[in-house]
């Protein structure tokens, strides 16, 4: 680690860095920028107009104009124009003043490469007039988070951009820009990132050691201690608001390889008890489990808290009467209905808590041992049969993938990726054997879309949809799939809208807006682990008037052969979401799309929430057993079907035609 010692910044690039800086570890930092050179200004690229540069001898000034630009920004790129190579460093500080009068945002990026394929990046906030430098370790993102593996032997560039509302002029000063610190250099731990996996699922019980002053937190006159035997010992006063809650040792639980935790207790009082279980997480808590039956003096229980909710997440029709009210509505981010779904999170498990049975008596309970664990999945007879819901259906989609490649009458194989940087869509990488299909996700450098002119990246992975070819207006769309179980995948199946060829370009055909819809049926982050998924609905196009709403705490059992099989129902006014036959989402509102929808299945890297990808754990797959699809009889139009031009080999050929 380097000292610095604070002199002005002409002085530091004149003067001998051996004798300006106290050097660990041997090696004095590289300073990447020098503004009072009459070179800095051909090193500094804005990425606009609204972004206005000097130098000078008190640093590089950057003044940005409100403006249309999402993020303005300026790039920094070595004087000889070849890369960097920061290789000895483990990191580049950047310090920042904000000359503005306002809060100000603020973020640095090191790049390999200028579309962002590959960087590091962190950002700060920072108060007017104040100055904080701004670090960025190699190989660590947001938070210091561990992401892409840097190579720090060939930076083309820092990227500094702000961040916040476009309209809004700010302005700051780059006082420094350095890389320093040691090669291989790692973040501090934050104790709160830490998350402590339960060996076979046990948190409290057999050999599990618990630290009570820091674990055991008794609240409202409750008492408790953990006995010689290692057990949860509680007593209850039977004042109003008592609970005690068992937390994790440091950060939170990594509950993900659960669908469950079980509670089993004892009822050491003189009186029959119906005590409840609650689970807290990062992201909010389980439903509230009470006892299923008093349980009398010195039995003993078992009482099973599911991470999924008891009462299934439901779309509110309208979020103004229903729950703007209470203070929790967002005009573009539509939340639940009160009472219904689950906010609790299986990657961050915050605590267990016990809290007594809603009498004023006094109550002893003793918790022998608490478990994380899977239970065994109860799946109805018509799943895959039928839809669940009654009526007079008609299969009109029956794909089974048999054969050894996809039947490009009805699929395609190419298709945009707007999602990651780094993902290309391969031909080889669509795989069709034993009756399904596979993407098949590798670390593999080639051309997206197999194209010579295309984007070329270092990972491949099938793509499959029916744009172009196949669609229907309003039906039941069903598929049976296997998820990956890598780190930082991120596979969907889903939904978009297609108006057919009169409607122009893909663009235009696919728009969410007036009247389409897209709808996530199966949205899968594999950091989150086998039994946690999102669903969710997108309408209203995808600029400032995006909407959207569902959950990203779908909890679910895969089947004996590691499948789920996940389904939407759809008609005017009304969308369920289905999974293992059971309803997991429903929204009722005359905003459900009315646009013919075609069906995609695809998988990049990454998401909102994920996990770092790892090449280690490649390559993976997303494997789709079939799709099927019904059609009531009394929703049936002629948009419904084979598209008339079916049979192209690729979702481009309609573009370029």
């Amino acid at each position: 680690m380097l000292q610095k010692i604070r002199i002005p910044l002409v002085a530091l690039a004149l003067a001998c860095t051996t004798t300006i800086w106290a050097q660990v570890g041997g090696i004095a930092p590289k300073f990447l920028i020098d503004p009072s050179s009459p070179k800095a200004a051909g090193q500094i690229a804005p990425s606009t107009d609204q972004v206005t540069v000097t130098t000078g001898k008190d640093g590089v000034t950057v003044n940005i104009a409100g403006g249309p630009e999402e993020y303005p920004s300026i790039a920094i790129s070595p004087e000889t124009g070849a890369a960097w190579d920061l290789s000895p460093w483990g990191r580049v500080d950047a310090k920042i003043t904000n000359l503005g009068t306002g809060n100000l945002q603020v973020s640095l990026r090191v790049d390999n490469k200028k579309d962002g394929g590959s960087n590091s990046c962190e950002g700060i906030s920072l108060k007017a007039g104040e100055t904080k430098v701004l670090k960025v370790i190699f190989g660590y993102s947001y938070g210091y988070k561990p992401s892409f593996k840097l190579n720090s032997g060939s930076i083309i560039q820092i990227l500094i951009f702000a961040v916040g509302k476009k309209d809004v002029a700010r302005s700051f000063r780059i006082e420094d820009l350095q890389a320093t610190g040691s090669t291989g250099e790692k973040p501090p731990v934050d104790p709160s990132t830490v998350r402590l996996k339960p060996e076979k699922g046990v948190i409290l019980g057999a050999a599990v050691k618990i630290d009570a002053a820091k674990q055991v937190v008794a609240k409202d006159g409750a008492k408790a201690e953990i006995n010689a035997s290692g057990a949860l010992k509680i007593d209850f006063a039977g004042g109003k608001n008592e609970s005690v809650i068992l937390k994790p040792a440091i950060g939170s639980w990594d509950l993900t390889d659960a669908y469950q935790v079980q509670v089993k207790l004892k009822n050491t009082g003189s009186t029959a008890v119906s005590p409840s279980i609650r689970l807290e997480s990062k992201g909010g808590v389980s439903d509230t489990i009470t006892a299923a039956s008093p349980i009398p003096p010195g039995a003993e229980a078992v009482i099973t808290v599911p991470f999924a909710a008891a009462v299934s997440t439901v779309m509110p029709t309208d979020p103004k009467q229903e729950i703007f009210s209470k203070g929790s509505w967002s005009e573009n981010n539509w939340p639940p209905k009160a009472g219904t779904g689950t906010k609790f999170t299986s990657d961050g498990a915050k605590g267990i808590t016990i809290i007594p049975d809603k009498t004023s008596a006094a109550q002893s309970l003793t918790i022998s041992a608490i478990s994380a664990n899977v239970p065994a999945l109860d799946m109805p007879s018509w799943v895959g049969q039928r839809p669940p819901v009654e009526g007079n259906w008609v299969k009109t989609l029956d794909e089974n993938f048999d054969g050894d490649s996809l039947d490009l009458h009805r699929w395609n194989i190419y298709s945009s990726n707007y999602w990651d940087k780094r993902t290309h869509f391969a031909k080889d990488n669509a795989i069709v054997k034993d009756g399904m299909l596979t993407l098949h996700y590798e670390k593999k450098t080639g051309f997206h879309n197999d194209d010579p002119a295309g984007k070329k990246t270092d990972y491949a992975c099938g793509f499959a949809d029916t744009y172009g070819k196949w669609r229907q207006l309003y039906g039941y769309f069903e598929a049976r799939v296997k998820l990956p179980k890598a780190p930082g995948l991120w596979p969907a199946f889903w939904t978009m809208p297609d108006r057919g060829p009169e409607a122009g370009p893909q663009w235009k055909r696919s728009s969410t807006a007036d009247g389409g819809m897209e709808h996530d049926v199966l949205e899968f982050l594999s950091g989150w682990g086998p039994y946690r998924y999102n669903m969710a609905f997108h309408w209203d196009g995808y600029g400032k008037e995006h909407k959207s709403g569902g959950t990203t705490c779908g909890y679910v059992v895969p089947d004996k052969d590691g499948f789920i099989t996940t389904g939407v129902y759809w008609a005017p006014g009304i969308a369920i979401y289905y999974a293992q036959g059971k309803e997991v989402l429903r929204w009722e509102s005359p905003r459900v799309s009315t646009v013919p929808a075609y069906v995609m299945f695809d998988m990049v890297s990454g998401g909102w929430d994920n996990l770092p990808l790892d090449d280690a754990k490649l390559p993976d797959d997303f494997v789709i057993d079939y799709v099927r699809v019904w059609q009531r009889k009394d929703l049936a139009s002629p948009l419904d079907g084979p598209m008339p031009n079916a049979g192209l080999p690729s979702s481009l050929s309609a573009e370029k035609k």
